[in-house]
């Protein structure tokens, strides 16, 4: 086994390890049975995505500093503390507090992972196969999740403890912060500034230059803001409009992810089959398209259709991760996947926030609608 190859699977290895999230399908229910109003469950959420804005550019500092497999350990270790405390937590101030530190980890863990992949791939001389190796690293994390799922819903249908998925999850995660120190530093050479200041705007400057990143920082933008907010929904929806049982919803979750792990496996051949703007024109229709379906079908015949969103959202990480880092150089990727996901999340804020106002006044599938026809003028 040659020695390139060994390290990428030592990373697939630790995506398994730390992808069997139980929770997934319930994280919103959990906070819902408790805090009962979707406006409220949205503005804890906003505590998450604050502390993104506040906090993922410093730590891609940190990752372009002093390297990736730092930052991945500090984040799933602060990921599963969150992960714990949102499990316990049993009211809004709690929540809120949980939903910080979570978020924390992930800040971390952003500015490690992909950066990590794509400096071992420059390193090898491999690069090209970014999109590939990304894709296929989703793909074992997908059907792991799809494994969690299963066993989430039957431990909450069975139990009645929406709580279980998510402390369960947290012990789980601490264990796989064992497989970070299997992974090897990636040793490529990269610019150090002299301070953080200068770091920063640095990569700024890289990404104002750049029209081509500008446009696809704004595509990625568009369909994560949109993903997301379905997704927080998706689980209220299917329990409360369509009547599923835990088991139930873990199932269909469970399909979904092993759809997504199928699609992002072929991540890299959709692409070369598309193109670059025929397969951002693709995505961002069939989203599109799959929003007004929910809104339309008031049945559970509109489930089918989540098939559609899922692939959406697992083509456009390793595709468009591999469009952005193409034209970024070593020394700037962790800092500019933090100016990405800072604009991503502040933009985020606003409309989740105010699809859970929505949602608490008039009705989730409406508020998708909004989402989607504020979509349009892109």
């Amino acid at each position: 086994m040659a020695e390139g190859d060994n390290r990428i699977r030592r990373f697939y290895l630790y995506r398994a390890v730390t992808s069997f999230s139980m929770w997934g399908p319930f994280w919103t229910l959990w906070a819902n049975k408790n805090i009962d109003n979707l406006f409220l469950i949205t503005v804890i959420d906003m505590a998450f995505w604050i502390t993104m804005i506040v906090f993922q550019i410093p730590t891609g500092l940190i990752g372009d500093k002093y390297g990736r497999k730092v930052v991945l350990f500090i984040g799933e270790m602060l990921f599963a503390v969150g992960l714990l405390g949102f499990g316990l937590s049993t009211s809004f101030n709690e929540y809120v507090i949980s939903n910080a530190i979570w978020a924390l980890g992930v800040c971390f863990i952003v500015s490690g992972d992909t950066p990590f992949v794509y400096d071992t791939l420059v390193e090898l001389k491999r690069e090209k196969e970014f999109t590939k190796i990304m894709g296929y690293s989703n793909a074992v994390m997908f059907s792991v999740n799809a494994l969690a799922y299963m066993v989430g819903g039957y431990v909450a249908h069975s139990m009645d403890r929406l709580d279980i998925t998510l402390i369960v999850s947290a012990g789980i995660m601490m264990v796989g912060l064992s497989t970070i120190f299997l992974l090897k530093e990636p040793k490529v050479e990269r610019t150090q500034f002299e301070s953080y200041v200068r770091q920063f705007k640095e990569g700024f400057r890289h990404v104002a230059r750049s029209k081509a990143i500008l446009i696809l920082i704004a595509f990625q933008i568009l369909i994560q803001v949109a993903v997301y907010v379905m997704a927080v929904f998706r689980a209220i929806y299917m329990g409360d409009t369509l009547g599923l049982d835990y088991f139930q919803i873990g199932l269909f979750y469970a399909s979904f992810s092993l759809v997504g792990a199928f699609i992002v496996r072929e991540a890299s051949r959709f692409e070369n089959y598309a193109g670059e703007k025929r397969s951002l024109v693709v995505m961002y229709v069939a989203m599109f398209a799959s929003i007004g379906v929910v809104f339309l079908v008031h049945s559970a015949a509109a489930i089918v259709v989540q098939y559609l969103i899922y692939a959406v959202a697992d083509l456009q990480s390793p595709i468009v991760g591999g469009y952005i880092n193409k034209r970024v150089d070593s020394a700037h990727r962790s800092t500019i996947a933090a100016i990405s996901s800072v604009m991503f999340t502040a933009i985020l804020v606003t409309v989740e926030v105010s699809a859970g106002f929505v949602a608490e006044a008039w009705s989730i599938e409406g508020s998708l609608m909004l989402i989607a026809l504020g979509s349009l003028p892109m």
